[in-house]
């Protein structure tokens, strides 16, 4: 289902297509500004000036790959030469991909195969679930946005109640917050 039509389901509002189409752009204009552009990340592992990280045989990732997206490994040995000779990328039969996208392992079987990592290894993937998170955040700035009613802070008519906590900038901090902590979390 496009985002628009979810917007529309979960907010009931009776704005246009295009007024609303224009609230999603502006609300993702703005978490491209606060975290980058969704999609795919790169990331460097390892530290050349550590000898232990050579015989590491897996690496953890900070956020977990979506293995049904494309991916690209590299190796770089001597970690610290900054030599496009340097550079080995990796097959698929090179690496595993385990605990859910959490941990990538050298394999010794496939092109390339070795039991350690080099020194330093660039990844270039696409974490699980950015896009849903990211909808899912849009979805309620543009909730938050409708229901603001100007500072009213709560109202009531018989049974019927409502309330708000009066401050929309810090409601629509705690929805970005949310998105701040799902991309720093790890798990063991």
């Amino acid at each position: 289902m496009a985002l628009l039509d979810r917007v529309k389901e979960r907010t009931g509002s009776d704005l246009s297509d295009g007024e609303l189409q224009a609230m999603i752009d502006g609300i993702a204009a703005e978490l491209d500004a606060r975290f980058g552009v969704a999609g795919e990340i790169e990331v460097t592992l390892g530290d050349p000036a550590d000898p232990d990280s050579r015989f590491r045989r897996t690496h953890r990732m900070m956020r977990p790959i979506n293995s049904s997206e494309p991916m690209a490994v590299v190796e770089i040995d001597p970690g610290n030469s900054e030599d496009a000779s340097a550079e080995i990328t990796l097959a698929a039969g090179d690496y595993a991909i385990l605990h859910g996208g959490r941990t990538l392992q050298r394999l010794t079987s496939g092109p390339n195969g070795r039991s350690h990592w080099a020194p330093m290894v660039r990844v270039t993937y696409t974490p699980i679930g950015e896009a849903a998170a990211r909808e899912e955040a849009t979805i309620k700035l543009i909730q938050l946005d409708l229901t603001y009613r100007g500072g009213l802070k709560s109202e009531k008519a018989g049974d019927y109640s409502f309330t708000l906590s009066g401050d929309m900038a810090a409601d629509r901090e705690a929805i970005f917050e949310g998105l701040v902590s799902r991309q720093s979390m790890v798990m063991a």
